[in-house]
């Protein structure tokens, strides 16, 4: 487990809080990727003990939950202030949610709807299958995270349980109420089972076909009474996608997981026969699915999680790139003033006499950090804005969707650096708030 030293993490954002202590965004020097920290503060809490405990168990169980649909431990980070002392989790971030998901986008393809799904249930059968399993206990739209490629990462593992790991048969009354199973709300002395999690998932189902929370409006007394009644979300909501093609599968699947009785549910590797067929019917229409829901948050500056895109490291590598080019110039100028500027040479990777760094170099220092942060699709969408792209060159920015083929991306914007530096500079400055 890597460990990041005090200091390490930067421009830190507060995006949520809760009993444990707070999760922040930020970015990280030594990984050079934006992360989420996770962090309880000695001295903050009376209860620190426990808090510590907990956020150990959290570190264990995500070290131990290695998958591509479940979020990943990036290390763990110690700062001390005195006699203040944080203990942090840092792990990948990721801009959305579902739940920020159904909030910002008016009309979620279908498709993407069932990537979704399955991707969850991948996760969680993942999860499942481990020996000795995990189980979640506390699966719901926001702890459904989504990257910037709109791919799932399963969360906060803060009330998971390895199944035999801890020598207390206690229960634990632990959980969101409205995906809490029947069982769990009845009995006080209610054993954890893997259906405890496939519960959830019918009504994590139920809230993906509607883009609607379960039982808005009611208190959580009312349905702790009410569920074990064998109450569950309305599904007249739903009737009206009865003709679209994944939906009556979705909802047969979403009853069997939500039955009353435990026994009869589903386990997430037969839930996974059933999502994947969904999957494959949309499979073509899932890239241009998810690629209209990028552009339309892209646009829109949707999410308060999504916030924007990480463009703090490249202001700075910006400010320096137009000081030193300044200075280039000025040394040009001086010897020949008909010497092309540092703009007009960006192609050129060289160090110069005075060891000082080409436009080149910097060129490719932006091109790291914008790769790293996703932040192209926010300046290719200034620069179309401002005339600056040609429809042809903007097909090339959108199709380069990740690190693999963002060089065909660079190279656009490398030949708009030598063609039009007078246009591209005030649209930098302009991005970047210089």
């Amino acid at each position: 487990m890597q460990h990041l030293p005090s200091g390490d993490l930067e421009r830190l954002m507060l995006v949520g809080n809760g009993g444990f202590g707070n999760v922040y965004r930020g970015r990280s020097r030594q990984l050079r990727m934006n992360v989420a920290l996770k962090v309880v503060k000695e001295g903050c809490s009376s209860n620190l003990e426990k808090l510590m405990k907990a956020l150990m168990k959290e570190r264990d169980v995500m070290q131990k939950a290695s998958n591509p649909y479940v979020l990943c431990l990036l290390g763990v980070y110690k700062k001390e202030e005195g006699s203040l002392v944080e203990h942090g989790l840092v792990m990948e971030y990721m801009p959305y949610s579902l739940r920020t998901l159904f909030d910002d986008i008016p009309d979620v393809p279908w498709a993407l709807r069932a990537q979704i799904l399955n991707h969850v249930v991948l996760g969680m059968n993942y999860l499942h299958s481990l020996d000795p399993p995990i189980i979640h206990r506390d699966l719901k739209p926001s702890n459904v995270l989504l990257n910037i490629h709109l791919d799932v990462k399963i969360t906060d593992f803060g009330l998971s349980k390895i199944v035999g790991a801890t020598s207390s048969n206690a229960p634990s009354f632990a959980g969101t109420v409205s995906y809490m199973p029947p069982e769990a709300l009845k009995d006080i002395n209610y054993q954890l089972s893997k259906s405890y999690d496939v519960y959830s998932f019918g009504i994590l189902v139920w809230t993906v076909l509607s883009g609607e929370e379960p039982y808005k409006g009611i208190i959580p007394e009312v349905i702790m009474r009410c569920v074990p009644d064998g109450q569950r979300p309305t599904l007249s909501v739903l009737d009206k996608y009865n003709d679209v093609r994944m939906v009556p599968k979705a909802k047969e699947l979403m009853v069997r997981c939500w039955d009353d009785n435990a026994d009869n549910r589903p386990s997430f590797h037969d839930c996974s026969e059933c999502t994947s067929m969904m999957y494959e019917d949309y499979q073509k229409e899932v890239t241009s699915a998810v690629r209209s829901v990028q552009d339309y948050l892209t646009n829109t500056g949707s999410s308060e999680q999504q916030a924007e895109p990480d463009l703090g490291d490249i202001s700075r590598d910006m400010v320096a790139f137009l000081e030193e080019s300044q200075q280039l110039d000025l040394k040009a100028a001086e010897e020949d003033p008909k010497h092309p500027t540092a703009l007009e040479t960006v192609g050129d990777t060289n160090k110069n006499e005075e060891g000082m760094s080409s436009p080149g170099d910097f060129w490719d220092r932006l091109v790291e950090v914008v790769k790293d942060s996703g932040g192209y699709k926010k300046i290719t969408g200034q620069l179309n804005n401002e005339g600056v792209l040609s429809e042809d060159d903007q097909q090339k920015l959108n199709s380069s969707q990740n690190a693999k083929d963002f060089s065909d991306a660079a190279k656009v914007f490398g030949e708009k650096l030598t063609k039009k530096p007078e246009h591209l500079v005030p649209v930098f400055k302009a991005i970047f708030k210089l």
